[in-house]
């Protein structure tokens, strides 16, 4: 009998180890995203949602619970969709929904993050730096775990849409897409799929580009035209003679904080898919200039490792930036927010990352559990030894682009046309990524205007 039990056992024990790894469950350290679909339908499409509920346990987050609301769930991404078995969805509520402390919205994304082997921490670490260094928005992210009709799925990242709206880029949508008249704004992508709808020309170095419509998609015949004149007349002023024209194009200030987030992360693939470009409705006789962002993927930062420029040969083509990195505005710039950068956020920057680590670490561990041995997968069990290698990479970043630029430049504080007489005296104090002149008890900002 004893023999027969002690059988028994090790034969349970060997059917246990080939159970799925699905069978763990959340750690219950992250809030928990509940996904129920109509009749348990699965989620194995990126054209056709799939209708349901969802809704969020916040846990000790401090974030407001989210009760069962409507929703539909389908697939998105390109590789991240293809290549990995841990797959990234859309999320389309039916009425908006503020979630986990993020403004309402009715779109959003769960990312999977399955493509990043450095502790999950490559895309944060890429809003964190936007955010340090204060592009215009900066999609909001919160890790999550993930459960999709009572099945676990691991760790998850709860991430705002990029699109337009007051909350997010904040331009002026289109108010009919049917007539001939510009009334909004326009929000694209410089990409690497290929679509009919796609803008498509020879950049002045011979690369062809291929620029998606993401807001809005569908134009009239009047509209497409004024959009192709406004991407072909950026392109020609880029490779052109005239820093007039190129800068009352494309603003400077937006395009070198776009730039120096990619250049720290070392992201080789920054301009060569997934990088947004925006412009508002032109007003009163003046156009709006293009901007570049909102940063978004980060899927190939700190890859290359190598001590070079982002556009130095790079191992995907790299539009645009290169000829833009050649106009000294712009490397004027560029020394000037890297000064803020380095004296005011990245260690600070390095603080918060590992603060996110830390929040995601045991939620890390379970993933691994549940997508070991799967398509592609990258391990992140041993997460201490991954996140010490991502900041390993990190500071190796900063430190070759401080071998660069130094400290970079000052910026000049009273390099302006104005009326306003300068402060006769006062110094220079940094809040919330801005340099801005205390002075006699008023503060300024670097075109001496006053602020609160």
């Amino acid at each position: 009998m004893h023999r027969f039990l002690t059988y028994s056992a090790c034969i349970l024990a060997f059917v246990l180890c080939l159970l799925p790894s699905f069978a763990a469950t959340p750690t219950n350290t992250l809030p928990i995203v509940y996904i129920t679909t109509t009749n348990n339908q699965a989620i194995d499409s990126k054209e056709t949602y799939v209708t349901g509920s969802l809704r969020i346990d916040p846990k000790n987050s401090g974030y407001p619970a989210l009760a069962s609301v409507p929703a539909q769930f389908k697939g998105r991404g390109n590789w991240t969709w293809n290549g990995f078995d841990k797959k990234p969805y859309r999320i389309k509520f039916d009425t908006k929904q503020a979630v986990l402390g993020m403004p309402n919205n009715r779109h959003w994304c769960l990312l999977a993050y399955a493509d990043d082997y450095l502790g999950f921490l490559k895309g944060p670490a890429g809003f964190i730096i936007s955010e340090a260094l204060g592009l215009r928005w900066t999609p909001r992210i919160r890790p999550v775990e993930l459960v999709i009709n009572n099945q676990y799925q691991g760790l998850y990242f709860l991430t705002e849409h990029v699109r337009i709206a007051g909350n997010r880029v904040h331009i002026t949508e289109q108010a009919d897409n049917a007539t001939d008249s510009v009334t909004g704004g326009w929000l694209v992508e410089i990409d690497n799929y290929w679509s009919e709808n796609n803008i498509e020309f020879d950049e002045g170095n011979g690369q062809h580009v291929m620029v998606s419509l993401k807001e809005p998609e569908v134009l009239s015949s009047a509209q497409r035209t004024y959009l192709e004149n406004q991407i072909y007349g950026l392109n020609d002023a880029i490779y052109g003679s005239s820093s007039t024209d190129l800068w009352n194009r494309l603003d400077l200030d937006e395009a070198v904080k776009f730039y120096l987030v990619q250049e720290i992360m070392e992201d080789c693939e920054s301009y060569h898919g997934s990088c947004f470009l925006y412009k508002d409705r032109d007003r009163n006789g003046q156009t709006d200039k293009w901007k570049f962002g909102p940063v978004w993927d980060f899927g190939n930062a700190y890859d290359r490792h190598q001590e070079t420029w982002i556009y130095d040969t790079p191992v995907f083509a790299q539009y645009w930036i290169g000829q833009l990195a050649t106009w000294p505005e712009f490397q004027q710039k560029v020394r000037e927010y890297w000064w803020i950068y380095y004296h005011a956020h990245k260690d600070s920057v390095r603080s918060t990352i590992r603060a996110f680590a830390d929040q995601i670490e045991s939620a890390a561990k379970r993933d691994a559990e549940v997508w070991k041995n799967t398509q592609n997968y990258r391990d992140n069990s041993n997460f201490s030894d991954v996140r010490d290698r991502f900041f390993r990479r990190y500071d190796w970043r900063i430190n070759w682009l401080y071998s660069q630029w130094n400290e970079g430049t000052e910026p000049n504080t009273w390099d302006i046309e104005s009326t306003q007489e300068e402060p006769s005296r006062g110094h220079k104090i940094l809040r919330d990524g801005h340099l801005l002149i205390e002075c006699d008890g008023r503060v300024y900002n670097l075109l001496g205007q006053t602020v609160r």
